[in-house]
C-alpha cells in the first residue's frame, strides 16, 4: 500500500529519523563490550557503591548494584576489581551520567537493583592502556 502522507510530512519524518540517528551515534562514540562475570566496579564517593560491571567502553561503563535508596550523582573515583585477582584499576576520575532502578519482572529476590552509567574523565596514558587491556581480556565482545 502506498504511503498516503503528503510530501512535506514524509520529508519531515525523514529529518526526524536522521536527527535521532545522529543523537544516538553522538551519545555512543565508543563501542561497548559486555563484561565477563566477576568483574566489579566500586564508585568511591560519600556513598560508595559496589556492583557487577554490565558493559564497558574506552569512555565509560555501566554497573548494577543493590538499591540502598541512596542515589549517587556527580563526580567521584572508580576502582575496577576482578574476582579472584583483586584490584585491576584504581583512582579513575569519573562522572555519574545516569542512575535508575532496574525492573526485573521474574526476580524472586526481594532486593531491588539499580544501574548507573559512568563517564571516565581525564584518563592518564597508563589508565587508557590498562582500560584497553581490561576490554581485551575481560569482556565477551560487543554488547
Amino acid at each position: 500500500m502506498p504511503d498516503r502522507r503528503s510530501h512535506p510530512e514524509r520529508r519531515r519524518d525523514k529529518r526526524l529519523k536522521a536527527r535521532d540517528r545522529r543523537a544516538l551515534s553522538d551519545r555512543r562514540r565508543s563501542k561497548r563490550y559486555q563484561a565477563k562475570e566477576g568483574r566489579f566496579a566500586v564508585l568511591v564517593t560519600r556513598k560508595d557503591k559496589l556492583g557487577q560491571i554490565k558493559d564497558i567502553s574506552m569512555r565509560g561503563l555501566s554497573f548494577r548494584y543493590v538499591n540502598d535508596n541512596r542515589i549517587t550523582n556527580g563526580a567521584g573515583e572508580l576502582k575496577i576489581i576482578i574476582a579472584g585477582l583483586g584490584l585491576f584499576l584504581d583512582k579513575v576520575s569519573v562522572e555519574t551520567i545516569s542512575d535508575f532502578e532496574v525492573i526485573n519482572g521474574f526476580s524472586v529476590s526481594p532486593l531491588k537493583m539499580r544501574q548507573t552509567g559512568i563517564k571516565f574523565k581525564d584518563l592518564s596514558p597508563d589508565q587508557k592502556f590498562q582500560l584497553g587491556r581490561f576490554i581485551r581480556n575481560h569482556t565477551l565482545g560487543e554488547s
